[in-house]
């Protein structure tokens, strides 16, 4: 699914087309994938995009709620103006280029301008909700994004000095870290010389000085990159195109590879249902 680099290059991209768009009109095909009162965001003014962690949020002008998006496997954004431009974000399929609404379109937001937004997911795991923004806030509050100036140094030791888990999984609970996900991580405890199953609290202040380092500096990497498009192609950016983070990846489905360190082969294995890449040599 699109990590924090993929969704902040689609955040930043649906931020210059739906500004000051008008809503006209919310069809939601699928109750599932809506959250709250469709027919209140009728008359309402977008304001702006914004990213928390992995998830998109549009905000509104003079109005006390906004909507999240999270695309989860399959989901899609697509903007389709009325002379038939279009930007798309998400998993890349044909619904991105065919036809819409078709059987994969689960809400289409119509502009009193003409152009449209539609909300397709073919396995129906993501959402949309309207929330209070308030709360919506208060939730959040204390859980830093890694381009958060709160996600330092004092912060991460905290985290990682409270838990017994493998430190990847520590890094990647969204509870405790905003937007490190799986490719991130991997590369993130290469860069830093860090086993992903160490004991998260079993690193030292210089090992967590480190790995800070290394998050921030591939996260940025990723979002400079415009994300990444993987050997499965599970992502475009808003203009239909591959990120190429993947490009630059550093451990991340290398396996059998050589380490550029050291020369011992970079191994793959699982931890929490997820695949991870490691060098066996410099990772302790």
């Amino acid at each position: 699914m699109p990590e924090l680099p993929e969704v902040e290059t689609i955040r930043r991209q649906l931020d210059t087309v739906l500004p000051g768009k008008e809503i006209k009109d919310v069809v939601v095909f699928k109750d599932k994938s809506f959250g709250g009162n469709s027919s209140s965001l009728v008359g309402k003014e977008i304001e702006r995009v914004r990213r928390r962690a992995k998830i998109v949020e549009i905000w509104f002008r003079g109005w006390e709620k906004l909507v999240v998006i999270h695309l989860k496997m399959t989901g899609q954004l697509v903007y389709l103006a009325d002379d038939g431009m279009r930007v798309v974000g998400g998993h890349p399929s044909a619904d991105w280029v065919a036809d819409l609404p078709n059987g994969h379109t689960r809400v289409v937001w119509d502009f009193t301008d003409g152009s449209k937004l539609f909300f397709n997911d073919m396995r129906i795991f993501g959402w949309m909700k309207i929330v209070d923004r308030e709360k919506y806030e208060k939730e959040r509050m204390g859980v830093p994004d890694v381009t958060d100036k709160e996600f330092d140094f004092k912060y991460l030791k905290l985290v990682l000095s409270k838990s017994g888990r493998a430190v990847k999984l520590v890094l990647t609970d969204q509870n405790k870290i905003g937007g490190i996900g799986n490719i991130y991580a991997n590369d993130s405890l290469y860069l830093a010389g860090v086993s992903p199953v160490r004991k998260a609290n079993s690193l030292g202040d210089r090992e967590i000085r480190e790995l800070r380092k290394a998050v921030v500096e591939v996260i940025l990497r990723g979002i400079k990159f415009g994300g990444s498009s993987a050997a499965d192609e599970k992502y475009v950016n808003a203009f239909g195109q591959k990120g190429k983070y993947q490009e630059h990846f550093l451990v991340y489905e290398k396996a059998g590879q050589v380490c550029k360190r050291d020369g011992e082969k970079i191994r793959r294995g699982r931890l929490g249902g997820r695949s991870m890449f490691y060098c066996p040599k410099c990772q302790n």
